[in-house]
């Protein structure tokens, strides 16, 4: 039961580590400064919409920076709500990373064999890596779906649609949430490649012991 609760909790924390490291300004000013990045149809600089997705971000990611957010009077009503109903999911998502990183370590750890440790990696690792190709080629196929699916899923599905110039679509274009989309998978699969490689490693030391013990 201990080596199925660490397969089935891996995955998931691969998934929210790499979706963590996404709400950072890194990856807001790394997302900004590509030479692909769309410009504002209404003429607003890059400079002034990355100050306006930083601000974003601090409010989804502290109380603080929702005041900010709310005081700056670049967003409206619907706006705000909805960036709020993004900080109570948040809110949740975060703290269970942590909680469940703590909980997995100590399932692992208990389960004493470096052979049975190595199989939650190599297993979890396979199943990361199978869901994260699913969704990256769902992505590539029809990502305004997934997109759309994804939102009328975890939010009210009319809390989240906004008119084509309201300044959350304008900071945050729709290629914005298709790069984090890339950025979380592949991060995901890099990050569960080298679990596997951690996992077979476990078991052909364990394995190597074995035979030097007969």
């Amino acid at each position: 039961m201990r080596k199925l609760l660490a397969i089935l909790i891996l995955p998931i924390l691969v998934v929210l580590l790499s979706a963590r490291l996404a709400f950072t300004e890194f990856f807001v000013r790394w997302e900004y400064s590509k030479k692909d990045f769309p410009e504002d149809r209404w003429g607003l600089s890059n400079e002034v919409r990355l100050q306006s997705a930083k601000l974003g971000l601090r409010a989804v990611l502290s109380d603080k920076g929702m005041e900010e957010f709310k005081g700056s009077g670049f967003f409206g009503e619907r706006e705000i709500k909805h960036m709020e109903d993004v900080t109570k999911l948040l809110s949740f998502l975060f703290p269970t990373l942590y909680l469940l990183g703590i909980w997995w370590l100590f399932l692992t750890l208990s389960l004493g064999s470096k052979r049975d440790i190595g199989y939650v990696l190599i297993i979890s690792g396979t199943i990361t890596d199978g869901l994260v190709l699913i969704v990256l080629l769902i992505s590539l196929i029809n990502y305004n779906w997934l997109f759309t699916t994804f939102h009328n899923y975890v939010f009210d599905p009319y809390s989240w649609r906004f008119k084509d110039d309201d300044m959350l679509l304008r900071v945050y274009p729709m290629k914005f949430w298709f790069d984090a989309t890339v950025f979380v998978g592949s991060l995901s699969f890099i990050l569960s490649s080298v679990l596997q490689g951690a996992g077979f490693l476990l078991v052909k030391i364990d394995r190597a012991r074995g035979r030097a013990q007969v």
